[in-house]
């Protein structure tokens, strides 16, 4: 498998879209020559105006099928209709929404009658737009299971009517990185004010067309009951994976007598601060893949005093940047953009993403430090792939209404300080002070405080964590356990941010969990994932 298919298998896994997004400084977004990272966007469904909550309606499939699929044999689409505005009364008034529903059938039809419904991660990640490089990853239990899977485009995001994308401000992000590269960057102040800016013009022209403080995790759980209750599920099993098990463990907080199980993925709960931690949390994940590669003979001897090499690097390109040549997917063209340390920082970042890609980062930094940098330009290029496929003011509502909410500017100036190696290139990633900044004005509004707080459930769920994973680390998956009843947490070794992607031993314990969730699956395969 090359470079470039590994990087789409970590840019399609569930993901806080959040936590590998920086400035338009620090990252590009990137491509494929795939049929889907060619084919333009499709115009929205033509469906009568929506009129009843709750209403589902089969409509043409709006994504490219993956392949040998059959619409209407394998797959079947539809859009359901719920409020934006969700109400304490049974009585909903106001704007109506629409939800792009994909149900996919095992070969043979589904044994069981309780599907499998998918939650994707971000907040803002399209599940339905990626499908075709993520089809065989996510469908493989379920069918196994013999059971359906179901996905859906979360409210304002992807075919769902209204998306809350911010196309000027990646217009922004794309120019500005052409502007580094012709020696007319702006200094970090002013690339902050002007990235204020641009998204501020966003949030004002999705203003006019959604009310943003309904855009949040508790409304989409009761979206989540809704498709039940309109396709004609008695109960569901949940399938969450970073983001989406925040979402999974909303549902099971609100809705638990429909759920049969859960399988939570690169575990994001409640009650953590997810931007205070942020910098602990990479700090951990990169010590963890520096003492691994000391404590590996032949990674040692090939690259020894990784940590003083990937450090000292990160030093000389911020005095010192270098422009180098990336494929741009909008254009198809050939641009130049810069590379200082942040960027290096951001793409190591997310490097620690994959599993198999991880193994290689000892080699890839080496190689930066002797100005190498093809493996680095690479997941650049493929994290511009990602952009087309994340509504970034989903994300900021989300994130503004529950996170940035019950969290600190101060506490994070003071954790991130903490680590000076990585200050800086927290200073404007929106997974730090930027979000802060946004969060300021978006008119997203603040949870109620029990958004906050822990789950409590006697609902069998199924918890997986990866070793190397630099934003939802282990602790958080036994965090979460710890307050649920009928838990099966399992840490797989050297696996990075989300192990449910990885075929083998995930799955199959997947498999056997859905099969029977009253007792533990099998986990003598997690030794076979141990460190080549």
């Amino acid at each position: 498998m090359n470079l470039f298919r590994l990087i789409l298998l970590v840019l399609f896994v569930p993901s806080l879209a959040s936590c590998g997004s920086t400035s338009p400084a620090q990252t590009g977004e990137t491509a494929g020559t795939s049929p889907a990272a060619e084919t333009a966007p499709m115009a929205p469904a033509i469906l009568p105006p929506p009129q009843t909550p709750g209403e589902y309606l089969p409509a043409a499939c709006r994504f490219t099928l993956p392949q040998d699929l059959v619409e209407g044999v394998d797959v079947e689409c539809g859009y359901l209709t719920v409020p934006e505005q969700r109400s304490t009364t049974s009585v909903h008034t106001g704007r109506l929404i629409r939800l792009a529903v994909a149900i996919f059938h095992p070969p043979g039809g589904a044994v069981y009658p309780d599907p499998v419904i998918f939650l994707t991660g971000g907040p803002g990640f399209s599940a339905m737009e990626a499908m075709y490089y993520q089809f065989e990853a996510l469908s493989e239990a379920p069918h196994a299971a013999g059971r359906d899977l179901l996905v859906f485009d979360q409210r304002g995001i992807g075919l769902s009517q209204p998306a809350l994308d911010c196309p000027g401000y990646d217009h922004f992000a794309l120019e500005s990185l052409r502007l580094q590269a012709e020696g007319q960057a702006l200094d970090d102040q002013q690339m902050l004010e002007i990235t204020l800016e641009q998204l501020s013009l966003c949030r004002d022209a999705l203003a006019g067309i959604a009310d943003l403080s309904a855009y949040h995790t508790a409304a989409s759980a009761a979206d989540v009951n809704d498709l039940r209750l309109a396709l004609g599920y008695e109960q569901i099993n949940l399938w969450g994976g970073s983001y989406g098990s925040r979402l999974a463990l909303e549902v099971m907080r609100r809705y638990p007598q429909t759920l049969r199980s859960v399988i939570l993925d690169a575990i994001y709960p409640p009650d953590v601060d997810l931007y205070v931690s942020a910098p602990a949390n990479f700090h951990r994940s990169l010590e963890r893949m520096f003492a691994s590669c000391a404590e590996n003979p032949v990674c040692d001897q090939s690259h020894p005093n990784l940590r003083q090499v990937f450090y000292d690097t990160v030093a000389r390109l911020n005095t010192q940047p270098v422009v180098r040549e990336i494929w741009e997917p909008n254009s198809g063209e050939e641009i130049q953009v810069k590379l200082d340390g942040n960027t290096l920082i951001g793409l190591t970042f997310q490097l620690l993403y994959d599993s198999k890609i991880r193994y290689l980062l000892p080699k890839y930094i080496a190689a930066a430090n002797q100005g190498d940098f093809t493996a680095f330009d690479r997941i650049r290029e493929a994290i511009l792939i990602r952009q087309k496929y994340s509504s970034r003011g989903m994300m900021f509502s989300v994130q503004c209404h529950e996170e940035i909410a019950f969290s600190s500017l101060d506490d994070f100036q003071k954790e991130a300080a903490k680590y000076p190696e990585l200050a800086s290139f927290y200073q404007q990633s929106i997974l730090g002070m930027l979000t802060y900044r946004v969060c300021e004005s978006w008119g997203a509004g603040a949870a109620d405080e029990s958004a906050n707080q822990p789950v409590y459930s006697d609902i069998p769920t199924l918890l997986f964590s990866g070793e190397f994973d630099p934003i939802t680390p282990p602790s958080w998956g036994a965090h979460t356990a710890s307050t649920l009843e009928n838990a099966y947490h399992y840490e797989f070794p050297g696996v990075g941010h989300g192990a449910s992607a990885l075929s083998g031993c995930p799955r199959q314990m997947m498999v056997e969990f859905l099969g029977n969730p009253g007792r533990p699956p099998d986990d003598a395969c997690i030794a076979s994932l141990l460190d080549p």
